[in-house]
């Protein structure tokens, strides 16, 4: 681990006390309690009425804060209506630093995984660190760092929360790769300079700079069907062709590039007496640069366009067989560049200050909105919400000493004024 940057030149011994006393103070008695309310709240991404009543709890904090609020209908009626939260003086044509967080979770309410609970700690039932329950890691305690970061520095330092440029984007569709808000990012992104996004904080509390990029596809393969036992060989089997296909799938996954390619559901036929007209497969891929998924791609439309050589030993039947490709890119590669290295060592040297380790994360495999901000042009930074564990699982938890922090740190960098 590096040793820190010097301290922002902004963040003078005296405001930097005056913003983490700010954060300290209402840290217990106003933000461990919005996050409760946040995650006792179901708001699982295909239940929209769910969504939308955990976002209106959104709302109201924001609006406490001062802050305006545009609401993005999902055109498809799917999911729950997209947030922008701006500060009074970011117009629609300000550049501004945007702050991304998602409100919808993975946790349908059948799964019984609904209630925030905290741990019993030195101060008797519920005073402890680790906090349980739907999205506090991912990512509803990550949305309240924004908010009680933005408003320590407002009672902190009155002045520097009046003249801050700042949208704070809050999605509805983020855990099923934000398909309906991604032209909401790509809307921002001109008039964006940074980008910090608040998924769950990473060992050590080491910052996401780089994000495989991801896509899913599906090899549809169409043959002939006939009666097995009456006319076999009229027939052309479209699962025998896409037995033959997933291999040469299978073999794009270079390890050495990073690159995976992994053939995931194979479904077709009908009966065991026919021969199977249609037969698919379902293919999640992984890459880490832009170039790489562009090759894997048209690896898989020329397989599709010419899915057997003339000089292939296959059943000549066979070579009547289509193929089709579908699909498409769900992620691009989040990619590093001097940008947000600028970025992630400014927001280090708030991060330091208030006890939190620094430093440059692996490049992770699961996707963000980080995603789609760097994919604009925007410098980004990720995992700046607090660590924790078991995302996903019914196990997931939250350390609120590293809650805290992630706060502290945030008003600091927001003190900054945080230009491009």
């Amino acid at each position: 681990m590096s040793d820190p940057p010097p301290a922002a030149p902004l963040a003078t011994a005296s405001l930097a006390a005056a913003i983490i006393a700010a954060v300290d103070e209402a840290f217990e008695s106003e933000q461990v309690p919005f996050v409760r309310r946040l995650v006792d709240q179901p708001s699982f991404t295909g239940a929209r009425d769910d969504v939308e009543a955990a976002a209106l709890i959104v709302d109201e904090c924001a609006e406490s804060l001062g802050l305006r609020c545009r609401r993005v209908p999902d055109s498809t009626g799917v999911y729950a209506d997209h947030r922008v939260y701006t500060t009074a003086v970011t117009t629609a044509d300000t550049r501004s630093l945007a702050l991304v967080g998602h409100v919808d979770t993975v946790f349908p309410r059948n799964t019984g995984f609904l209630r925030f609970v905290r741990d019993d700690g030195p101060g008797g039932p519920e005073t402890g660190d680790i906090i349980r329950g739907p999205g506090v890691l991912d990512m509803k305690s990550g949305l309240s760092v924004i908010l009680f970061a933005l408003g320590a520095l407002q009672r902190a330092a009155p002045e520097l929360a009046a003249r801050l440029p700042l949208r704070f984007v809050c999605n509805s569709d983020e855990e099923v790769g934000s398909p309906t808000s991604e032209p909401l990012f790509r809307e921002l992104a001109p008039r964006l300079t940074l980008g910090l996004v608040f998924e769950a904080g990473r060992e050590n509390d080491l910052i996401v700079t780089a994000r495989k990029g991801g896509g899913m596809f599906e090899l549809t393969v169409r043959g002939r069907a006939a009666h097995a036992g009456n006319d076999h060989a009229a027939g052309i089997n479209a699962i025998h062709a896409l037995a033959l296909l997933v291999p040469r799938v299978e073999a794009l996954t270079d390890y050495a590039r990073a690159i995976t390619v992994n053939v995931g559901v194979i479904e077709g036929g009908t009966s065991k007496n026919t021969v199977p007209e249609r037969a698919r497969c379902l293919i999640d891929t992984r890459f880490d640069t832009m170039r790489d998924a562009e090759s894997v791609i048209a690896q898989l439309q020329a397989l599709a366009a010419v899915p057997f050589g003339p000089q292939e030993e296959i059943p000549d039947k066979l070579r009547a067989v289509t193929v089709e490709l579908s699909g498409h890119l769900t992620r691009p590669p989040m990619e590093a560049g001097p940008a947000s290295t600028a970025l992630r060592q400014r927001y280090e040297s708030c991060a330091a200050a208030v006890g939190l380790g620094i430093g440059e994360a692996p490049r992770q495999g699961g996707g963000s909105d980080g995603n789609l901000l760097a994919a604009f042009g925007v410098p980004t930074i990720d995992g700046l919400g607090p660590y924790g564990k078991f995302f996903h699982q019914t196990t997931e938890w939250s350390s609120l000493i590293s809650l805290r922090r992630r706060t502290a740190a945030l008003a600091l960098l927001l003190a900054q004024g945080v230009e491009s």
